[in-house]
């Protein structure tokens, strides 16, 4: 099992599952898919990096000790790695070698996180990286898991190339290469939430609730395309939570070329319209994403404010709006009437006043 540095100085962080008691796993030590796009990496290894640092993490002296050490032990030989072309390219082909190496012969690998068993029982792409990004999300959020949660990490990676090699666990013409420890479930449907352990006696690290990433991208592109598509769709959430909306706005325009049916893409696309202050454009957008996915959640959290705005803040706005427009019109002529208010919708008013405004 994996073991847990008591003093980093002297003993060596060691993990004895899945691929990394055979090789270093750089893709399980940044909580990644070993078929992650890399212009993802660099934004998980910021992540990681500011968690550890010592200036952030902990209390105590020992606490920023340790996360220091998986920081320079861990962390950064991966990133070193995965982020040169070659180098990246070359650690790829070991797998390849790695799997077919253990496919030659019984070897009886034990697996003990349930996620990974069932991912042995029902091997799929789609379940591989959902079960490693929700580990992801807990892996670095307290010291005494750290290890743990990369070697589960590790142990659904070691199953998936074993997969995409074409081991089949259990099939009568190939010997049995991984050994099932873990308790699995009787039936292996499309997954709406986790439970992982690493041990024979499981533990939930997950509530059942649907996790917000969990949203289904309604698209008409092939799946190799899709995957690439979720990483840039990842990275625009990046920008928008950094209200960067002028870089947020020109990738998502760039993907809707690749994917025009991309209904998150969509939604995300109304929301920065909204923030960059055009709300025809948000409404268009928002209302384009529900068709395609009537249940695309980012797009119904908005669209309200544009189907049914609160009467309270339309009058508000429509109020100041008005004061504005009767103090400008006092500065340049006293008798220029304004339209009637009663004979036009919220929006029109205010779209009518601002272009009056322009032509002054």
């Amino acid at each position: 099992m994996s073991q847990q540095p008591k003093d980093q100085k002297l003993q060596l962080i060691r993990i004895d599952r899945g691929i990394s008691q055979f090789n270093h796993d750089y893709y399980a030590a940044l909580g990644l898919p070993i078929n992650t796009s890399p212009i993802y990496i660099r934004h998980v290894y910021l992540s990681i990096a500011r968690i550890l640092h010592p200036d952030v993490f902990g209390f105590s002296h020992e606490e920023k000790e340790i996360a220091t050490h998986y920081l320079a032990k861990l962390v950064n030989p991966a990133y070193n790695v995965l982020m040169k072309e070659q180098e990246r390219q070359a650690y790829q082909g070991i797998f390849k070698l790695l799997a077919k190496r253990l496919m030659q012969k019984s070897r009886n690998i034990p697996i003990y996180s349930t996620v990974a068993c069932e991912l042995m029982l029902a091997p799929n792409d789609g379940f591989y990286e959902r079960a490693v990004s929700a580990i992801a999300k807990v892996q670095y959020q307290s010291l005494k898991d750290i290890l743990e949660y990369t070697a589960q990490v590790s142990e659904l990676n070691l199953v998936y190339i074993l997969y995409k090699e074409g081991y089949q666990y259990g099939a009568s013409d190939m010997p049995p290469v991984l050994s099932l420890m873990g308790k699995t479930k009787t039936t292996y449907p499309a997954p709406n939430y986790y439970q992982y352990s690493a041990t024979p006696n499981p533990t939930p690290l997950l509530s059942g609730n649907r996790q917000e990433d969990d949203t289904v991208i309604q698209s008409s592109i092939g799946a190799s395309e899709l995957k690439g598509i979720r990483d840039r769709l990842k990275i625009c959430e990046i920008y928008m939570n950094q209200s960067d909306w002028n870089t947020a706005l020109k990738e998502l325009r760039e993907i809707l070329q690749i994917d025009k049916d991309n209904s998150k893409c969509l939604a995300m696309l109304g929301v920065v319209y909204k923030n960059i202050n055009q709300p025809q454009m948000a409404k268009i957008s928002l209302k384009q994403a529900l068709k395609l996915n009537p249940q695309e959640p980012l797009a119904l959290k908005h669209i309200q404010e544009f189907v049914n705005p609160n009467p309270s803040q339309s009058s508000t706005t429509t109020n100041k709006k008005t004061q504005t427009n009767l103090n400008s019109s006092a500065a340049t002529t006293k008798n220029k009437p304004l339209p009637p208010p009663q004979k036009r919708g919220w929006l029109s008013n205010l779209l009518g006043w601002a272009s009056q405004d322009d032509t002054k």
